[in-house]
C-alpha cells in the first residue's frame, strides 16, 4: 500500500502534466487489433485527466533504437522538452534491447525532466526520483531477460520447424507460394510452370541467362521483385537448392546495416549451412541441377569469342515479324532481304546502330521530363483498388469481432462459441494482412520499372557500350534494354527503323 506521502506526490505530479506523447508499439506475436486496444486505453487516460496528446505509433519494430524510426523521433522531441510525460502500455514498450539502449532512453528522460506513464498498470514514474529510477532499472533488467528468453525460444522453434520441413526463411521463392496451414512451400500455379519451361529447360537447351532474362521481359512476366528480370536473378534461381525441394538455412550471420550493437553481416562457408531435404515439391531434379552447375562452370573457362554480331536476334521484318539475317561481307556488314516473306529489302547494319543511339538519347531526355507517376497508372490503379477492397474486408471482420464480443456480453454466445468465431475471424484477418503486404510491395516495386530505373539502365547501357568490343557481350548489352528493332525498307531510297525498348 502506498504511503500518504507517495499518494500526495502522485496527485501533485498528475496536476503538472499537460502535454503527453503516446508511444504505441506491438510486441512480437500481437495483432494490429491489440495495438488498437492499447491506444484506445491510453487515449482514455489522457482524456480523463485533460492531457493533450500526440501519438507516435511504431509500424515496423526492431530490437534496438537504431531499428525503430518512431522511438528515435520521440527521443529527439523529448530531448527538446516538447512533453511533460510519455505514456506507454507497459514499461518494456520503450525498449528491452541492450543495456546501452536502456541507458540512452533513461538519460534522455532524466536530462529533459520528462515523466514516464505506464497504462498497465497505471503508474507515473519520475526518472529523477531515486526510488522510481531503481524501479525503472529493475523493470528494464526484467524486460531484457524476458526478451532474451523469447528470442531463444523463437530460435529454437525455428530450428525445430526447419527440421520438420517448415518454411520460415521469409517470402516464398519464385515458383512457390507459402501455405499457412501446412507451413510449407507449395508450387505456384503459374510461376512454377514459368520456372520449369522458361528458365530450367531453356538453360539446359543452350540459352544463356541473358537470353532467358530478355525473353521473360519480352513476355511481360514480372521478376520476383515485380520488376524487370536480370541475368543475375536468373542465375540465382538456376543455382537455388530450394527448388530441389530442400530448405537451406544458416547461410549468413549478422545484419547488413551498420550497427555497433550487432554482428556485421557475413556469409558462412557451405559446410556450416543447414540443409534439410525433401521438404516440399521439387521444381527440378538433382540430375538437372548438376547439369546446370556443370554448364555454368564450363562457361567460365570456355567462351565462344566475339563472332556473334552485336544485333543478332534483334532486327525484325516489319511485314512478317521474322528475324532478319545479318551477313558480314568484305565491304561491311549488312542485313539480308527477308527470307520469309520477301517484302523487306536489306541494307547497311550501321543504319540500325545509329538509330539505336539516336532513339536512346531521345528516350532518356523524354523520361527526364515526365513525372514517374504518369507511368503504369492503369496497373497502379488496379493495385490500389485491390488494396482498398482488402482494407474494407479487414474492417468488416474487425466489426464482426466487436459484434461477437457484444453478443457474449448480452448472454447470446457462450465463451466456447466466442472463442471459435473470434479465432475464425482472426485467421482471416491474418490472411488479409498477408495479401495486403503483397499488394503494397507490388505498389512500391513500381519504382523498379519506373522512369528513374529506366534512366539508370540507359546510362549503364551507354557506359558499357563504350568499354566493350566483344560481339557476344555487346549483344547481351543491347538485349538488356531493347525488346526488338523493326526494319522497314520496300524501296532503295527509304528506310524506317523503329527501336522498341523493354
Amino acid at each position: 500500500m502506498k504511503s500518504l506521502y507517495a499518494l500526495y506526490n502522485f496527485e501533485k505530479i498528475k496536476k503538472v502534466i499537460k502535454r503527453v506523447a503516446i508511444y504505441g508499439r506491438k510486441s512480437r506475436g500481437e495483432l494490429d487489433e491489440d495495438l488498437k486496444k492499447h491506444l484506445l486505453l491510453m487515449r482514455e487516460i489522457c482524456e480523463k485527466y485533460n492531457w493533450t496528446y500526440v501519438e507516435y505509433n511504431e509500424i515496423g519494430s526492431g530490437d534496438s533504437i537504431e531499428d525503430r524510426v518512431k522511438i528515435k523521433e520521440l527521443l529527439q522531441d523529448v530531448k527538446e522538452g516538447l512533453y511533460d510525460a510519455v505514456m506507454v502500455m507497459d514499461f518494456d514498450r520503450l525498449g528491452r534491447g541492450s543495456g546501452t539502449d536502456q541507458d540512452t532512453i533513461l538519460r534522455t528522460f532524466k536530462i529533459s525532466d520528462t515523466l514516464i506513464i505506464t497504462a498497465n498498470p497505471f503508474q507515473i514514474l519520475d526518472p529523477n526520483d531515486e526510488r522510481d529510477e531503481e524501479t525503472m532499472e529493475f523493470k528494464g533488467f526484467l524486460a531484457r531477460r524476458e526478451y532474451k528468453m523469447i528470442t531463444k525460444r523463437l530460435s529454437t522453434g525455428k530450428k525445430l520447424g526447419l527440421r520438420l520441413g517448415r518454411w520460415s526463411n521469409g517470402p516464398a521463392p519464385f515458383g512457390y507460394v507459402y501455405n499457412p496451414e501446412l507451413k510449407k512451400l507449395v508450387p505456384h500455379p503459374e510461376n512454377a510452370e514459368i520456372y520449369r519451361k522458361l528458365i530450367i529447360e531453356e538453360f539446359l537447351n543452350g540459352k544463356s541467362t541473358y537470353d532467358i532474362a530478355w525473353k521473360l521481359n519480352q513476355m511481360k512476366i514480372p521478376s520476383p521483385r515485380n520488376g524487370l528480370w536480370s541475368p543475375n536473378t536468373v542465375n540465382r534461381l538456376l543455382k537455388s537448392e530450394v527448388h530441389l525441394g530442400h530448405i537451406v538455412a544458416n547461410k549468413t550471420e549478422g545484419v547488413r546495416t551498420d550497427s555497433p550493437n550487432k554482428k556485421p553481416f557475413k556469409k558462412k562457408p557451405k559446410e556450416e549451412w543447414i540443409i534439410v531435404k525433401n521438404c516440399h515439391t521439387p521444381l527440378k531434379t538433382e540430375e538437372e541441377h548438376m547439369k546446370i552447375l556443370h554448364i555454368m562452370e564450363s562457361k567460365k573457362s570456355h567462351t565462344n569469342g566475339g563472332n556473334i554480331n552485336p544485333l543478332s536476334g534483334l532486327v525484325k521484318c516489319f511485314n512478317c515479324g521474322k528475324t532478319l539475317t545479318i551477313q558480314k561481307e568484305e565491304n561491311g556488314t549488312f542485313l539480308k532481304k527477308c527470307q520469309n516473306c520477301g517484302k523487306t529489302k536489306g541494307g547497311d547494319i550501321e543504319l540500325v546502330t545509329e538509330a539505336i543511339f539516336d532513339t536512346v538519347h531521345l528516350l532518356k531526355n523524354h523520361l527526364a521530363k515526365i513525372n514517374a507517376e504518369e507511368v503504369n497508372n492503369i496497373e497502379k490503379e488496379n493495385i490500389l483498388k485491390k488494396i482498398q477492397k482488402l482494407e474494407e474486408e479487414y474492417e468488416r471482420h474487425e466489426r464482426a469481432i466487436e459484434r461477437i464480443e457484444e453478443a457474449y456480453e448480452n448472454g447470446l454466445y457462450s465463451i466456447e462459441k466466442v472463442r471459435r468465431k473470434t479465432k475464425e475471424r482472426q485467421e482471416r484477418l491474418l490472411e488479409i494482412e498477408e495479401k495486403l503486404r503483397e499488394e503494397k510491395k507490388k505498389l512500391e516495386a513500381f519504382s523498379i520499372v519506373g522512369n528513374e530505373e529506366r534512366i539508370k539502365r540507359i546510362d549503364n547501357f551507354l557506359k558499357e557500350i563504350k568499354n566493350t568490343t566483344d560481339g557476344r557481350k555487346l549483344n547481351m548489352i543491347y538485349k538488356s534494354i531493347i525488346d526488338n528493332i523493326i526494319w522497314k525498307r520496300t524501296d532503295l531510297y527509304e528506310v524506317k527503323i523503329t527501336v522498341n525498348f523493354l
